[in-house]
């Protein structure tokens, strides 16, 4: 059904449509027969993540169909004269390659040796010169980049294919995993738009094709649909037809000495909220199929979430709480001036600090120092505790693990948690995305599997998409992940076709920090995807609904705004004469 649907779609002739299917349905197999069933002779073009290439390739060729991987220009040339059924797969990589980039950062003469400084203010930075030219990155003083532009070494597949294929050489773009395309100004989206421009025709496939707020959707949206382009020419007209807004009313009454000199000040806020109107369904319907997974796996076991909320020990509490206050300061007096220069850093600051109780950590600004003094490196703290028992009572059962974490590099807690496991007995396998390549993963956790690991330690990014980990029924969330896409790709990575035994997630957070505060904020982006594609659901990480993330827990941090979940409530310093809050509102009056 979800095959016929998409292709009566394409055959009246939309310009795209949409395969919005839950992870591990099958979203290749569907996509090969549907371009298939459009056209049994023709000539397709799939655009995936580059780890995928080899699945994309191989299934089409299971299908009967010819497929060929495009990594040269010399094999678009190829592709003239040949006939199909053709498979034409293209890594998103080597479609975007344009300029490239190299580190950009000074060295400096110390006892110790040469250290790497930024070019810009002469700060001395906390990264290795490997580790700069692993990731592009920012000076956390100035804010300059630490990269420049490199010229490339070839030209990019998206131009190769422009200059020497015509127009309608293939009956049908595939786009896989089309939420990753999202972005207004990125290379991957740019390519993308070009592509589908050019093709005439696309199916775009996704597990999560909406990430909570209607800005996620709206790019992809003008890119697919020529009347969200020519109704919506900017982002902010769609987010106020679509979208959710909440309006602020601030009034402040300043009393002189005489009547006349009375002075009323009213200032008004808009911002996002998470949420869609159902309006854009009518977009959406007429060219889309959503499918869960238990619609085509009746027989899956159950899937169930848990949030655990901890105490901290009170040595450890007095620690953090020292350290909080000083960066609520920055952050407040960032907020007075306008600037958001530093609260990314803030915010992560104060949610990874109370996981690295054995690290120090200082922020050093012109605005203030926030210092956090480490505890004893013998110290475990008590989320380090409650991941033990998880794990053990988990090995008890005869389950495998999955522990997501964020801390990888700056405040890598990998080797940490790998040392805590050892001690216990327990085998833990790293899988750090430098060191395995995205297409030997999977082959890597199957080795690991048969040598005996036990628990699967890893940062959610690197296995979000392609992977079937059914081995690890449990998955335990070490900390909060902003994004709602990495957040349910790599939730359901255990839960697919093939999984015999329940499926178990946990997410552990701090009480009263930055990290129940993220749980709520992601919470409401998450009931908002899932609600778009028919999911209404309760229970679980949906209890924890909230608002925003980066800004609201800077907010949050600095007193600035008020947070409740769970019964715990962040209170600002000063509260507003006057606040009228709405969760669906375009136009709003503050009654006097």
């Amino acid at each position: 059904l979800a095959v016929s649907g998409l292709v009566e779609a394409l055959r009246r002739g939309e310009r795209a449509a949409f395969l919005a299917a839950e992870m591990g349905t099958g979203k290749t197999y569907m996509a090969i027969r549907t371009a298939l069933e459009l056209d049994p002779k023709g000539r397709f073009l799939v655009l995936c993540p580059p780890h995928l290439v080899p699945k994309w390739a191989r299934e089409a060729e299971m299908e009967g169909a010819r497929a060929v991987v495009l990594e040269r220009a010399r094999d678009v040339r190829a592709l003239l004269g040949r006939e199909g059924p053709l498979f034409a797969v293209l890594s998103r990589e080597r479609a975007k390659l344009g300029p490239g980039w190299r580190p950009a950062y000074g060295l400096r003469r110390t006892k110790e040796g040469k250290v790497p400084v930024c070019p810009t203010c002469g700060t001395g930075l906390p990264f290795s010169e490997e580790e700069l030219a692993r990731r592009r990155r920012k000076c956390e003083a100035c804010g300059s980049p630490l990269y420049q532009e490199a010229p490339p070494k070839r030209e990019s597949l998206y131009h190769a294919l422009k200059r020497l294929l015509p127009k309608g050489f293939f009956r049908l773009l595939v786009l896989d995993e089309a939420h990753e395309y999202k972005g207004g100004g990125t290379a991957q989206g740019l390519v993308a738009a070009g592509l589908m421009d050019w093709a005439g025709q696309t199916l775009l496939l996704t597990g999560t094709l909406f990430g909570g707020y209607a800005s996620n959707l709206y790019h992809l949206l003008k890119r697919a649909l020529p009347e969200i382009r020519e109704k919506f020419p900017g982002e902010s007209a769609f987010v106020v037809q679509y979208g959710l807004y909440e309006r602020v009313y601030r009034e402040k009454e300043e009393t002189g000495y005489g009547y006349y000199t009375r002075r009323r000040e009213t200032r008004s806020h808009t911002r996002e909220r998470p949420g869609l109107s159902p309006l854009l369904l009518t977009h959406l319907l007429p060219r889309s199929v959503f499918l869960r997974l238990p619609d085509v796996a009746q027989d899956l076991p159950p899937y169930g979430e848990e949030v655990v909320l901890l105490d901290m020990d009170e040595e450890h509490e007095e620690a953090y709480r020292r350290f909080e206050r000083a960066l609520g300061e920055i952050a407040r007096q960032a907020l007075a001036q306008g600037s958001r220069r530093l609260l990314g850093a803030l915010v992560q600051a104060g949610i990874q600090v109370p996981d690295t109780t054995w690290q120090e950590e200082v922020v050093m600004d012109a605005l203030g120092t926030a210092y956090f003094s480490p505890l004893a490196a013998s110290y475990r703290h008590a989320k380090e505790r409650r991941l033990l028992e998880v794990v053990e009572e988990e090995r008890r059962r005869g389950r495998r693990a999955i522990v997501y974490v964020q801390g990888t590099e700056k405040r890598d807690q990998l080797a940490r948690l790998e040392a805590l496991f050892r001690e216990r007995g327990i085998k833990a396998a790293l899988l750090r995305a430098d060191r395995v390549k995205p297409e030997e993963r999977e082959a890597w956790v199957a080795a690991q599997v048969r040598a005996g690991a036990e628990v699967l330690v890893v940062h959610p990014r690197v296995v979000q998409t392609g992977l079937d980990l059914i081995d690890f029924p449990t998955v335990v969330w070490y900390q909060p992940e902003y994004s709602v896409y990495t957040l349910r790709q790599a939730a359901r990575r255990s839960w697919r076709i093939g999984q015999t035994r329940p499926v178990r997630v946990v997410y552990l957070a701090y009480r009263n920090t930055l990290q129940e505060a993220a749980l709520a904020l992601i919470a409401a982006k998450a009931r908002s995807s899932l609600a778009l594609e028919g999911e209404l659901v309760e229970g679980g990480l949906t209890v924890m609904a909230q608002e925003d993330p980066t800004l609201a827990l800077a907010k949050a941090l600095a007193g600035a705004t008020r947070l409740e979940f769970q019964g715990f409530t962040l209170e600002p310093e000063a509260k507003r004469r006057r606040e009228l809050r709405l969760e669906a509102v375009r136009t709003l009056e503050l009654k006097r």
